[in-house]
């Protein structure tokens, strides 16, 4: 599922938004090779969705170190943070990601 208002909310009133902004550089590259992970594994001139990509981020982002660590530190226990934040990452990054794809970049 697709970012919606009321989560990006949450997620800025815990600062995950924040946590991303200040390594946006970090994520993009994490979405980046998702996605290409994704597209290497997926059947030839597949549409890669951005549900695809969620489903591929959301086991990465569970074990990711840093982000684990700032959960741990603000006492973010729920699954759902997880799913958001991937979310929020495919929103950020996505069209940044298409105009890649449209350049041949990736």
């Amino acid at each position: 599922m697709a970012l919606t208002l009321e989560a990006e909310q949450r997620l800025s009133d815990v600062g995950i938004v924040d946590f991303y902004q200040n390594d946006a550089a970090v994520w993009l590259a994490t979405v980046r090779d998702t996605k290409k992970f994704v597209k290497g594994n997926f059947p030839a001139g597949a549409l890669i969705r951005r549900d695809d990509i969620a489903k591929a981020l959301s086991p990465i982002l569970e074990v990711h170190e840093g982000f684990r660590d700032f959960r741990n530190s603000e006492k973010l226990r729920g699954k759902f943070w997880i799913k958001d934040f991937a979310d929020l990452l495919i929103d950020r990054t996505w069209d940044q990601l298409d105009e890649e794809n449209a350049n041949g970049e990736n």
